[in-house]
Parts: C-alpha cells; sequence; structure tokens
C-alpha cells in the first residue's frame, strides 16, 4: 500500500482532493496521511518567545486538530486515513516538503480547482515544494467520476523514467488504461510517432503492463485540451531541470481531469 501525504484545509479544493484520493484508491491503493499547516500571522503574539509562544502555538495546533477532524467527519471516506493528523505551524510549503522528505512518502496529493491559465500552472510545476518534491504528485482539478486513465507523452519524454514510476503508482494492475504520444508539430512524416508508441509499450509491456488504446494527437494544446476532457486520470511526466516551455506542459495547464506528475531529470530519446 502507497503512502500519500494530503493537506486538509477548509477549501473546496482540498475537499475535492480528500474525495478524489479515496474514490481513486481502487486504482492506486493508498493511505492517507493528512496535514494541516498554520501559518503565523503579523500580531506580536508570533514574534513572542517561551512560555507565551509555547501556549500560543499549542492553541493554534489544537485549533488545526479540530479542524482536521470536523473536514473528516463530515466526509464518507471509504479509503483509509491516518487518525492521527499532523498539524505544524510555519510556512506551508516549506513544512509541507519538510515532512515530504522525512515521511518517506509515495505520492502528494493536493486540490487546485481548475482555472485553465497556463502562467498559473507553470508557476506552481516550478514553484520550490513541486520542483523539490520526492515523490509524485496528483493534482485534483475537478471531482470526475471516470475511471478512465490515461498515460500521456511527448517526443522529448523519458519514456523509461515514466513508465517505471506509473509502474509503482498503478497498484491495480488489472486497471485499463489508454496511451497516447501528443505533439504540436506534424510528425506525420516517416514512422516517428510509431517509433516513440512504439518503444513506451515496450517499456510497458516488460513491466507486464498493456494499453488498450494507443493513439496520437497532433494539434494546438487547447484542441488536445478538449479531446482529453473523458478521462479521469491522466499521468505524464516533467522534466523539471528543463526551463523551456513545452507544449505538452500547455495540454496539461488546461484540462480539467486531476493529473499524476511524474518527475524526471533528462530526455533519453536521442
Amino acid at each position: 500500500m502507497l503512502k500519500a501525504l494530503i493537506p486538509i484545509e477548509k477549501t473546496l479544493a482540498s475537499n475535492i482532493a480528500l474525495r478524489y484520493a479515496c474514490q481513486k484508491s481502487k486504482i492506486i491503493t493508498m493511505t492517507l496521511q493528512p496535514i494541516h499547516v498554520e501559518e503565523p500571522d503579523e500580531k506580536p503574539h508570533s514574534s513572542q518567545t517561551g512560555w507565551i509562544r509555547r501556549s500560543w502555538e499549542e492553541g493554534l495546533k489544537q485549533a488545526g486538530e479540530e479542524e482536521v477532524r470536523e473536514i473528516l467527519s463530515s466526509e464518507e471516506l471509504n479509503c483509509y486515513v491516518q487518525p492521527r493528523p499532523i498539524v505544524t505551524i510555519g510556512e506551508r510549503n516549506d513544512k509541507i516538503l519538510e515532512e515530504l522528505r522525512m515521511g518517506d512518502y509515495n505520492i502528494f496529493i493536493e486540490g487546485e480547482l481548475s482555472n485553465f491559465n497556463t502562467a498559473e500552472f507553470r508557476k506552481k510545476i516550478r514553484s520550490k515544494l513541486y520542483k523539490k518534491m520526492p515523490c509524485p504528485a496528483l493534482l485534483v482539478k475537478n471531482m470526475i467520476q471516470s475511471d478512465k486513465v490515461l498515460l500521456i507523452v511527448d517526443p522529448k519524454s523519458d519514456l523509461e523514467s515514466l513508465t517505471e514510476q506509473f509502474n509503482n503508482l498503478l497498484t491495480n494492475k488489472k486497471s485499463e488504461f489508454d496511451l497516447c504520444l501528443y505533439s504540436l508539430d506534424d510528425l506525420n512524416q516517416g514512422d516517428f510517432p510509431d517509433d516513440i508508441l512504439g518503444d513506451c509499450a515496450k517499456l510497458l509491456n516488460k513491466l507486464g503492463l498493456k494499453p488498450v488504446r494507443t493513439f496520437t494527437l497532433l494539434c494546438a494544446p487547447e484542441v488536445a485540451a478538449v479531446s482529453l476532457k473523458g478521462y479521469g486520470l491522466i499521468v505524464s511526466a516533467i522534466d523539471r531541470k528543463s526551463s523551456r516551455k513545452s507544449h505538452l506542459t500547455e495540454v496539461l495547464a488546461r484540462v480539467s481531469c486531476p493529473l499524476l506528475l511524474c518527475w524526471t531529470y533528462s530526455n533519453r530519446r536521442k
């Protein structure tokens, strides 16, 4: 069973992420560890020291624990959630990153409502938290009931790293999924698209996985995003060392489906 860290907050995005994570537990078997971070305000008690500071922090933690328990008890969750939430004080992303590093988690789950703003999406995946987290991230944009899973690659994808991570995360090996190659450019010259999809299929086959459907999308990002709206989960790789603007990243920013982002570091294709 995978170990997942999920922030619990009084927001719609947080509630959607929690419900979605439980819904998908039949595909990705995992236990959820809730974390709640209270960020200090600029009032005088935040800068106090000694018992005043300790009393203030203790009160803040108790309030945080009550908040998390209220949220969890209000949901009818059919997956396993650790009964003791982690409640801490500090800068949210720093504390989450610290827990991800210390806790040996397999996946990080976070809700963020769809806004289709590509600049904001790029800003998120280039943030300190996303650039340095040691595990894949499940970014839940919407509550979608579909069980259809799509593994999407582009000509620059590190196929070996992506397929290995996909195999590790897809704990129900009987789950069906499709495989897609996306490119803005017209690759219908020679057999280049077929080469990429063939290479990816071979790597998946070695791991005992076989896509139900394999297809190519050669179109603008906004067109591709619309054509993928029927999927309940899209899995893709993002090269965190690359600073270039990827067309596939633009597709991922525009889709309303939940995204499972697997981090890679290099382009192994020649």
